[in-house]
């Protein structure tokens, strides 16, 4: 076998080797427990590389399968220089180089040498960057050929059959653990995103039986004009609270719970209000009104929060909802103590939190619809401090 070989024919019969059923062992535990993708992919990218003896190896995904775009989402022994290389400034496409064509194909496709093949040539000096001369690229498969599995070797040879077979076997456990990682991902943002929506609806339900009572006694006792004075105050304050929003933010759900948690940081004395420049029409197409309660959800929650112990003046927290032409973005800022700025990273760890007590799962959600919803999240360090936190998606 030299140069391209496009095709393989891998058998179910395999003999694994005691270090093959380790690492594999190992594999589905990570995949059981349902640890962070990423950590997963990247466990699964180490045991590959292992046990084909390559010195690198990579898990690329497509995003989805209308998406002809590929990026890396675990890896092995690669510089973070290759995987920016590879995700932003030169995409890898279905159809082109080994790794599109083993998903165009549904079947593995090794290289021997990459600086003697012609399809190689748009990545041939970052392989020489890189240090490897060999590469082969075995499909994930989960329905449909959702990604590849990449080894890389520092010198030119031949690919074995056993070499397929066991990055074949690595690559099942790869699209295992995806498809748990996303069920699980699914669920947890959904239970998130209802939870949100009834406790804001509980709060309501107890503030308007709060103002019935004080009502009902105002009335009991004969003061009637009290008890106008305080029903026009509500209807007031709740008219230009909700015609503030509604005429700025046209999808209900939304709107509907920005009201709702404007009037919750209110009992609180706490000031939760929409900046003037939001103007939102439609979600992006790829984000549902559980997404985007999801994500304004828990940076409302997280800076009324950061904001709850500090003086009057600074128990202000601001929402900002913009539509615009290729993006639309959502921004909470908080004047509260802020954060260090090498803590930010950690904030959207899952089970990291700066809070004691908190299990840090609210921003975690953030930062997985972000991902598959291919947005992206900013944070800042605004003057008069505080944190301004940004999500933005492609409409």
């Amino acid at each position: 076998m030299s140069g391209l070989t496009s095709r393989y024919e891998v058998t179910d019969a395999r003999s694994a080797t005691s270090e093959e059923l380790a690492a594999i062992m190992a594999i589905s535990a990570a995949v059981a427990d349902g640890d962070e993708l990423a950590e997963t992919l990247g466990q699964i990218a180490q045991a590959a590389a292992q046990l084909v003896s390559a010195q690198a190896a990579a898990i690329i995904l497509r995003e989805s399968v209308s998406e002809n775009g590929l990026a890396v989402a675990g890896s092995f022994g690669l510089s973070p220089e290759y995987t920016e290389y590879l995700n932003r400034r030169r995409p890898i496409e279905v159809g082109k180089g080994p790794s599109g064509l083993a998903i165009e194909r549904g079947a593995p496709v090794a290289i021997a040498d990459v600086l003697e093949t012609p399809m190689f040539a748009p990545w041939r000096d970052l392989a020489i960057r890189e240090h490897y001369r060999s590469l082969i690229s075995v499909p994930l498969r989960r329905g449909t050929t959702i990604g590849v599995l990449n080894a890389y070797r520092s010198s030119a040879g031949e690919w074995t059959q056993r070499d397929v077979d066991v990055l074949s076997l690595l690559a099942a456990h790869a699209a295992i653990a995806i498809k748990t990682a996303h069920l699980l991902d699914d669920s947890r943002r959904q239970i998130n995103g209802l939870s949100l929506m009834v406790r804001s609806l509980r709060a309501q339900t107890h503030e308007h039986s709060n103002r019935l009572h004080a009502i009902y006694g105002m009335l009991a006792l004969g003061e009637t004009a009290e008890a106008r004075r305080l029903v026009a105050s509500v209807e007031e304050g709740y008219h230009s609270l909700y015609g503030n929003v509604t005429g700025r933010i046209e999808n209900a759900s939304l709107a509907g719970f920005l009201v709702a948690e404007a009037a919750i940081a209110r009992e609180s004395d706490i000031d939760l209000f929409l900046d003037r420049r939001s103007r939102l029409r439609d979600l992006p197409h790829q984000l549902s009104d559980l997404d985007a309660i999801t994500v304004v959800g828990n940076l409302v929650h997280n800076a009324v929060e950061a904001v709850a112990a500090m003086p009057r003046r600074r128990r202000r927290v601001s929402v900002r909802i913009v539509e615009q032409p290729g993006k639309t973005s959502f921004r909470v800022r908080d004047w509260g103590p802020g954060v260090a700025p090498d803590e930010v990273e950690a904030m959207f760890r899952r089970n990291r939190s700066t809070k004691a007590g908190h299990s840090g799962i609210g921003l975690t959600l953030v930062s997985s619809v972000a991902r598959r919803c291919r947005g992206a999240i900013d944070v800042d360090h605004p003057r008069g401090g505080g944190l301004s936190v940004t999500v933005s998606f492609p409409s």
